[in-house]
């Protein structure tokens, strides 16, 4: 007996199948305010931000509506379609909406005309920038090129540098004899992967010393070359300062009367420690690189990291986080902490406001014992009547 296949569906015994039911999916983004939908457009670029006009009709104009302009010329084949689409977002635009944001990336020695297309970017953002004018500028040079210092001659010969607030240059070569950089309300300043050159002979080099407002400054990855100058990094307002993974060639010092954070990262021992005048510090943040010092007698190393703690002295909390790469069982006294014991003057303790203290270690497999003589180096000094707090941690590499 042979049985004859039939076609069943779910809906019964039909032959006939039917299409699955489309879902239908609420857009909840497009019923957020506008307001907030411009906010998170600002952070796409503007070759992305375009495209959001095919979602839909509400999508349509929106974009024109943004205040900020992030132009990647990595998204383009060549200068003449990147220019193009420059243009065609300029003009297209709605001229009532200020400009207050715009990130730019250099093309390099490949597009000679960069200098001259970001030219033109901040001449449209001068001219639409209503009343409060642009805010956040950042630069990118991806080529690691020389066209930077044009870039600063454009931002100063515009009125912008009177209306900035935040600045950030990334993977730029600042050569610079005077780094006249003026702007009257910059609060926040990033470098990133620059270099900083400066060839001057003069007593030192104070790039930032001349913005009046700055706040917040943040330094990484970047290597500054200063001859045997030195850099000095000064602020009346400075309230925050960054620097993780630079080498200063010619060491730097810090003068800041106000800064209350303090991080360093990936800071070598000598001649790599800052010279510290913060009377204001409350809370610092040190992680340093080290290695074993062999023998009974202080080196210089741990002169200029005594030295260092010294200039710390007003913090109430204090991390310092030591990297080694190997393990000491067995040489407990070749940890930084302790062979600074010989150096302690009991008489004059340092630390009058610590409250509390953070020991970090990378890279052992077990904790090393601190002697106690430095302990009370931290802590004998401190007039404050709060419980005071020490921890000890071993942290892995993977934590890092």
């Amino acid at each position: 007996m042979f049985w004859k296949k039939r076609r069943t569906t779910m809906a019964g015994n039909s032959g006939e199948s039917k299409k699955p039911k489309r879902s239908h999916a609420v857009d909840r983004l497009s019923h957020l305010p506008d307001n907030v939908l411009h906010h998170i457009l600002s952070f796409l670029d503007t070759k992305s931000l375009v495209r959001t006009s095919l979602l839909s009709r509400k999508w349509r104009s929106l974009w024109k509506h943004v205040p900020a302009l992030n132009v990647l010329r990595k998204s383009f084949p060549n200068l003449l379609s990147f220019t193009k689409h420059i243009s065609r977002i300029l003009a297209t635009r709605y001229r009532s909406i200020p400009v207050s944001s715009i990130t730019f990336d250099i093309c390099g020695d490949k597009w000679p005309g960069a200098v001259k297309i970001f030219e033109k970017i901040m001449k449209y953002a001068e001219s639409h920038g209503g009343g409060g004018g642009l805010h956040h500028l950042s630069i990118v040079d991806d080529e690691m090129h020389f066209l930077t210092r044009d870039v600063i001659n454009v931002i100063t010969a515009s009125r912008h540098n009177e209306s900035l607030k935040t600045l950030k240059f990334e993977r730029c070569c600042l050569q610079c004899g005077e780094f006249d950089m003026d702007f009257k309300l910059l609060t926040t300043l990033e470098l990133q992967n620059c270099i900083l050159q400066h060839n001057y002979t003069v007593e030192s080099f104070d790039p930032f010393g001349n913005l009046p407002c700055l706040k917040y400054l943040k330094l990484i990855g970047c290597g500054v070359y200063c001859e045997d100058t030195g850099l000095k990094i000064s602020g009346l307002e400075l309230l925050g300062l960054e620097i993780e993974s630079s080498n200063f060639y010619g060491g730097y010092e810090v003068i800041a009367p106000k800064l209350k954070a303090l991080y360093l990262r990936n800071t070598n021992h000598h001649p790599y420690l800052p010279k510290l005048n913060l009377p204001a510090l409350d809370h610092a943040n040190i992680r340093l690189s080290w290695h074993i010092s062999y023998g009974n007698a202080a080196s210089e190393e741990d002169r200029a990291f005594m030295n260092f703690l010294g200039s710390l002295r007003n913090v109430e909390s204090l991390q310092l986080r030591f990297d080694k790469a190997r393990n000491i069982y067995g040489q407990e006294d070749q940890f930084p902490l302790n062979r600074i014991k010989a150096l302690i003057k009991p008489e004059a303790p340092p630390f009058t406001r610590l409250k509390t203290l953070r020991l970090q270690c990378v890279g052992l497999k077990k904790l090393p014992n601190i002697h106690y003589e430095v302990i009370r180096y931290f802590f004998e000094g401190s007039l404050s009547t709060e419980e005071r707090v020490v921890k000890l941690e071993l942290v892995t590499q993977k934590q890092t």
